[in-house]
């Protein structure tokens, strides 16, 4: 295994941090210090290295355009609406910084945080203890996110949390993934979800506590179908493709629940989780303000797999549970394979 630790770029008078391993097999797994940013997956193929994740050449790329890009999320992925939610008899409102809800941490989430870092052996460890004056969360955490590189082409995403007080935490990467080679959106890509149903969304993408049947509808990927062909069948929405939380179905440690697959480059990438839900996103109303390093900024640009706990968990203890407690330790772990 083959390690590399570089200054990527400054912000505010910080270094940022770039840590690199290679695998016997070439494949490079990247992260900055920066949102513990997952920053590249490159792979060898007849085409030369190849990026399988969107990514920008400045930090302040991410600041200014896209805060969330590759980015680890927490305290809490997904919305919270109105901030509101409780533990216990306590009730808690978090800042908002979305129409008057909470997403995806709040005003200074787990994205916004210059992570220390490290390379053992063939991880990248992230440390920080995130603290309610900073994120107005209650309770401070000891966070430590680990990125895992094999040499049978895995990475595993493991997050573990210490609690100091009661708080709520459920944590995913929202890396972009775009297969292709060339120089193109993400239509032509093949998905598999292991969900036969989603949760039921509000204007504000607040879940209603209701849930709706994917099988025979564009959001249906129980099997293995173009990206492009539910896009296309869900033009008459607002959104014009998917932003939406899938439910996982019941299924074996051993079994993924997610598959993307390029069939042309002979590309997949393969998720699993024993986590009850995934978020799908399809970057529809991205932009040609977005400069990616190998990509034009377009929508479906890319798309977003974000292994979490169904995020209306936090008022229906019925969909899990985002609950920590005073001295709490949580661990949580999503794992990629690739093949090529």
């Amino acid at each position: 295994m083959q390690a590399k630790q570089t200054v990527f770029d400054t912000l505010n008078g910080e270094d940022i941090n770039q840590y690199s391993l290679t695998n016997t097999n070439g494949v490079t797994l990247s992260c900055l210090s920066y949102g513990a940013n997952w920053y590249e997956l490159k792979v060898p193929t007849t085409n030369g290295d190849q990026n399988l994740i969107l990514n920008f050449p400045k930090i302040n790329d991410y600041v200014t355009t896209n805060p969330y890009l590759n980015m680890s999320i927490g305290r809490t992925a997904g919305r919270i609406g109105a901030g509101k939610f409780k533990i216990g008899e306590h009730e808690y409102k978090a800042p908002t910084n979305e129409s008057g809800n909470t997403l995806h941490g709040g005003i200074h989430g787990f994205n916004e945080i210059n992570w220390a870092g490290k390379i053992a052996a063939n991880q990248i460890i992230f440390t920080h203890t995130v603290t309610s004056q900073a994120d107005g969360f209650p309770g401070d955490l000891d966070v430590t996110i680990t990125y895992t590189l094999t040499d049978d082409n895995r990475i595993y995403l493991d997050y573990k949390v210490v609690s100091h007080g009661e708080t709520v935490f459920n944590p995913t990467n929202h890396a972009y993934f775009n297969l292709n080679h060339a120089d193109q959106n993400i239509k032509n890509l093949e998905l598999f979800l292991r969900s036969s149903q989603r949760l039921e969304l509000g204007d504000a993408k607040i879940p209603t506590g209701k849930t709706l049947a994917n099988t025979e509808t564009p959001y249906d990927f129980q099997t293995t179908k173009a990206l492009g062909a539910a896009i296309d069948g869900l033009q008459d929405i607002p959104e014009k493709g998917l932003d939406d939380v899938f439910l996982i179905d019941q299924h074996a440690d051993n079994e993924p629940i997610a598959i993307l697959a390029n069939p042309d480059e002979n590309l997949r990438v393969k998720i699993f989780s024993q986590r009850n839900a995934i978020v799908c996103f399809t970057a529809n109303g991205f932009g040609a303000d977005q400069p990616y390093i190998d990509k034009t900024g377009q929508p479906y640009v890319g798309v977003a797999l974000e292994s979490q706990i169904t995020p209306n968990a936090i008022f229906d203890p019925a969909y899990g549970d985002l609950t920590l407690h005073d001295g709490e330790t949580k661990h949580y772990q999503t794992h990629y394979l690739v093949e090529f």
